[in-house]
């Protein structure tokens, strides 16, 4: 709770500091995916969230989904929601650097562990082309174990309402699982008047106990629709 205390009070001040740019949408997806690994049980998910950023570049938001993980008898969660906050500043016409930090809650879950944990991540953007972020959980799922993730994400422009993009990530977990695992992505995108359409296949180069399950970790092909208002 003290975690969406802070950054609400950051929000709250921000208000008051420059003027506001507010967006929210909706994502219907047919499964929903979080490095690699299916968050859902491999079905469908529905996806809502909502950001306002300001022109001094400190931003917030909010992003909830349904889930569907099962991490053994009586420790389930079928829902996830996370409070952000962050700043980042133009370095030059083309980059961005950014830092941010992540709450993850998991409301209802059920089992004496508390999946409850915080992020914080350094990101760059090139051009609205190159995202290259590494992220750093001091206490995943208050183990007492830290871990760490970094990620590349490249898209490419295909026309006015195509666009390509792929990924490529590497999540450390040894300090909690013994183990890390290698992701990765490829998927293209229409951008409709009223939504944008993504088709993109995930896979892992294997599972990790606590993080995944074989048939979570393995390929798949995800449909999703975003809308935004």
């Amino acid at each position: 709770m003290h975690r969406i205390l802070i950054l609400s009070a950051l929000f709250c001040v921000s208000t008051d500091a420059a003027s506001q740019d507010w967006t929210a949408y909706i994502n219907l997806t047919t499964d929903y995916v979080k490095r690699g690994v299916s968050q859902s049980d491999s079905h469908g998910a529905a996806q809502l969230g909502g950001e306002v950023a300001f022109d001094t570049g400190i931003y917030a938001g909010v992003w909830g989904s349904t889930a569907d993980i099962d991490n053994g008898p009586n420790r389930h969660r079928d829902k996830e929601v996370n409070v952000y906050a962050g700043y980042g500043r133009d370095i030059s016409p083309k980059l961005r650097l950014s830092a941010y930090v992540v709450s993850y809650n998991y409301p209802g879950q059920t089992g004496a562990i508390d999946y409850n944990y915080v992020e914080y991540t350094l990101s760059s953007n090139y051009d609205d082309r190159f995202w290259l972020e590494y992220s750093y959980s001091p206490d995943l799922y208050n183990s007492g174990f830290s871990t760490n993730n970094i990620e590349a994400i490249a898209e490419l422009p295909l026309n006015d309402e195509l666009r390509m993009s792929a990924g490529i990530g590497h999540y450390d977990t040894a300090r909690l699982t013994g183990a890390t695992y290698t992701y990765w992505q490829l998927g293209i995108t229409r951008a409709l008047r009223w939504a944008d359409i993504d088709l993109r296949y995930h896979d892992t180069d294997r599972d990790v106990f606590i993080i995944s399950t074989p048939d979570r970790a393995e390929a798949r092909l995800v449909l999703s629709m975003m809308i935004a208002f």
